[in-house]
């Protein structure tokens, strides 16, 4: 029996077959005789690991102390550990802790500072605000008298700094001034 039949009842056993590679593994289990014996084997240890065989002969402790010595009886294939030198752990010095604490919280204080400052509301009735300045005006931009003719070329105006960018309108640009007329 070779490797692949091994692999093939292994394969039964854990229900991992499929198709052709089931009828191929009955057909085996019915001409060969050392495959079933094998496969009955493999059956009986994964039913006993998986804890399905409790009326079993075969007591789950014997077969876990029958397994320990066999594995301790296995010749060791593993390379001693060599101790490699350890990483030394790189301190940093009182001073400078101290100096990054200072420095820590001098930036909360300037931090406090200036958020208290913008919070700051004087009240001023003589201040004016930017959106009170701005006015707006009426001023015709283009030479033209038709009203028509003054919205295609608004229009076009609009299309060419979408696609420029250079003029300082936006590309919403359209969307803010839609239904100002």
């Amino acid at each position: 029996m070779t490797v692949n039949h091994n692999e093939i009842l292994f394969a039964l056993v854990d229900g991992q077959l499929s198709g052709k590679d089931i009828e191929h593994a009955i057909a085996m289990l019915t001409t060969d005789d050392s495959a079933k014996k094998r496969f009955m084997r493999y059956q009986k240890a994964s039913d006993l690991l998986h804890g399905y065989s409790r009326g079993s002969s075969i007591d789950a402790m014997s077969l876990n102390q029958r397994l320990t010595a066999a594995i301790a009886k296995e010749p060791e294939y593993s390379q001693p550990v060599q101790n490699s030198a350890k990483a030394k752990i790189l301190r940093f010095p009182a001073l400078l802790n101290k100096q990054v604490a200072g420095l820590a919280m001098a930036a909360s204080v300037g931090a406090l500072a200036v958020v208290s400052v913008i919070n700051i509301q004087v009240d001023n009735p003589d201040r004016v605000t930017i959106a009170e300045q701005a006015v707006p005006t009426t001023s015709n931009r283009w030479t033209v008298t038709e009203r028509e003719v003054e919205e295609r070329l608004n229009t076009y105006l609009i299309d060419h700094n979408e696609f420029a960018g250079t003029s300082g309108v936006f590309s919403y640009g359209r969307v803010v001034s839609y239904g100002t007329d």
